[in-house]
């Protein structure tokens, strides 16, 4: 009965140590981040890193200049773009609109309500 016991709490502090490698199949990189293989967005769990932040910092700023980008060049593989990325609700549309043509779907979440205009609030 002793034995079972020790073993009971055993197992449920190996649960316990291990929860958070248990909570993505894909697995976490060295700053407990990954990206989701539905919608390749790239997300952390827990505090982000300095590294992390900058990583993401320099992401938007990429983001950013394709968005502003008059070569139309525009990236529907992956969620990229934000609202604030865009200028006028015009390039912003057009970004949805596009990227709605080849994806089939809001791949940047733009529309927020969905009821096919994007970033709204834009001028």
């Amino acid at each position: 009965m002793k034995a079972s016991l020790v073993c009971t709490s055993a197992f449920i502090g190996l649960l316990l140590m291990c929860s958070s490698a248990l909570a993505h199949s894909s697995g976490t990189d060295a700053s407990g981040c990954h990206t989701k293989k539905k919608t390749g967005e790239y997300h952390c769990h827990g505090e982000p890193t300095p590294l992390v932040k900058a990583a993401k910092t320099e992401a938007k700023t990429s983001a950013k200049t394709a968005a502003k980008s008059s070569a139309g060049g525009i990236v529907c593989s992956s969620d990229v773009y934000n609202c604030p990325n865009f200028s006028t609700h015009a390039e912003a549309q057009r970004t949805f609109d596009e990227c709605s043509k080849i994806t089939g779907r809001d791949v940047h979440r733009l529309d927020g309500d969905k009821d096919g205009d994007a970033c709204e609030d834009l001028p």
